[in-house]
């Protein structure tokens, strides 16, 4: 497992590099509000990708704040905050608000923090404070604390749908399909470690079952009149082949708690440990298609009592099975993030499945679909695969997975193509309206 995340861990190096930066748990600007006594807000930052202590300044930067300092705020500047290894290159500064009798709609505190990179390059970063008035009209919202505005930042609803793909026919779109995901990892436990996400999603899935191929002959009377004449009698004889099609419907509600493997949450790449429990609830259609291999008229004989038909005979009905089943699983959840490119989810999964297999079966005169089933428990492994753009604010998605019973099962192949709308940030814009 190690192995796997320094890989990975490798190439996201190699595709954006590793320059040190100053990361702020908050971003800027951080929004607070006064209150009828003084109170203590705290700024936290990390210095990401360092390599060994450094320093960190910080200064009010006074030509950018419109707050009075000791009337408004109370701040020791400049302050040199020491990033150490042994504290993971976490740093924190706390700001004084004042509670005082003046009314003023907002007002802002600039700092400047200032460090020197790997390269011995100075650095800047400027954050804001903004700091309402107690009566501007919104004192009855509750104010977050730092802490739980970083939990806010990992939570997320998104809304993946498009239309799904059918890999039978050409490869052409079927019907709608796609998922809703709640993302909340990183929300709780040592470092925010640990969290999870569930979620919905729909796809369909086509393919055919070329091991139950059924080759027949079908004869069908050219003279009509008059009684069968073996040798005589002209007939036509035509040989069909069946092919079974399996279409499928399946509805997927799964829950994952996890458990960020790598120590610094990044806001490029994290991978996590995950328990994938799911229940799958499968539509399954089974129906035949009929393609003509050969047709003749001929009046070879056939014996005294030979078997007409008409048409293309007898056509099998599509028959309807639905099963709910269950699937548990070990996976190494992989989000990935480069921004204003894409981003990526990938989710290996092995585990097992108990579910109640059914297959469907000719009987000899090809009369009747003969229904078998069987209760089992077998591995599974299933891999799962999202992928949104980022620069064209489209946020166009291919997602999907494949899905497989081990041994002996041919995997399911699922995709859609279509769109993402994070439904949180939607429901946020419309209450900021």
């Amino acid at each position: 497992m190690k192995s796997i995340v320094i890989i990975c861990l490798f190439i996201c190096t190699a595709l954006l590099g590793s320059a040190q930066s100053l990361k702020f748990d908050n971003p800027s600007p951080f929004n607070t509000k006064e209150e009828r006594s003084d109170k203590k807000v705290s700024i936290t930052f990390l210095m990401e990708d360092a390599t060994a202590d450094c320093d960190v300044t910080v200064k009010i930067n006074e030509g950018k704040s419109s707050a009075t300092k000791d009337k408004d705020y109370v701040f020791s500047s400049p302050t040199i905050i020491k990033l150490k290894k042994a504290d993971k290159y976490k740093g924190e500064i706390e700001i004084t608000i004042k509670s005082d009798n003046f009314v003023e709609a907002r007002e802002e505190v600039s700092f400047t923090f200032s460090y020197t990179d790997e390269s011995k390059k100075e650095k800047e970063v400027e954050y804001t404070v903004y700091i309402f008035d107690l009566n501007d009209g919104t004192s009855d919202e509750p104010q977050l604390t730092p802490a739980e505005t970083n939990i806010n930042k990992h939570l997320s609803f998104e809304l993946f749908t498009g239309g799904t793909l059918d890999f039978f026919n050409h490869l052409k779109f079927q019907s709608i399909g796609g998922e809703f995901v709640l993302n909340a990892n990183d929300i709780t436990g040592k470092d925010t470690r640990i969290g999870g996400f569930m979620g919905i999603s729909n796809f369909q899935n086509f393919s055919l079952d070329s091991s139950n191929r059924a080759v027949r002959v079908q004869r069908v009377r050219v003279d009509t009149v008059g009684p069968y004449i073996n040798g005589q009698t002209k007939y036509e004889e035509r040989i069909f082949v069946d092919h079974k099609k399996i279409s499928s419907s399946q509805w997927s509600y799964y829950l994952n708690p996890t458990y960020r493997l790598n120590e610094i949450r990044s806001d490029f790449f994290n991978i996590y440990l995950s328990l994938r429990m799911e229940a799958l609830r499968t539509s399954t259609t089974t129906g035949f298609i009929t393609d003509t291999l050969s047709s003749e008229t001929t009046n070879r004989p056939l014996g005294n009592s030979p078997v007409f038909q008409s048409g293309k005979g007898f056509l099998l009905q599509n028959v309807t099975d639905v099963q709910t089943n269950g699937f548990y699983s070990v996976g190494l959840p992989l989000f990935l993030n480069s921004k204003d490119k894409f981003k990526l989810y990938l989710d290996p999964n092995f585990g097992f499945a108990t579910f109640t297999n059914v297959s469907y079966f000719l009987n000899d005169a090809r009369t009747v679909l003969n229904k078998i089933t069987t209760d089992q428990i077998k591995a599974f492994y299933l891999f799962r695969l999202r992928i949104t753009e980022q620069f064209s604010g489209l946020n166009i998605t291919i997602g999907g997975e494949i899905r497989g019973l081990v041994p002996s099962y041919d995997p399911t192949i699922n995709a859609y193509l279509g769109i993402r709308a994070n439904i949180g940030s939607l429901f946020s814009k419309a209450n900021n309206k």
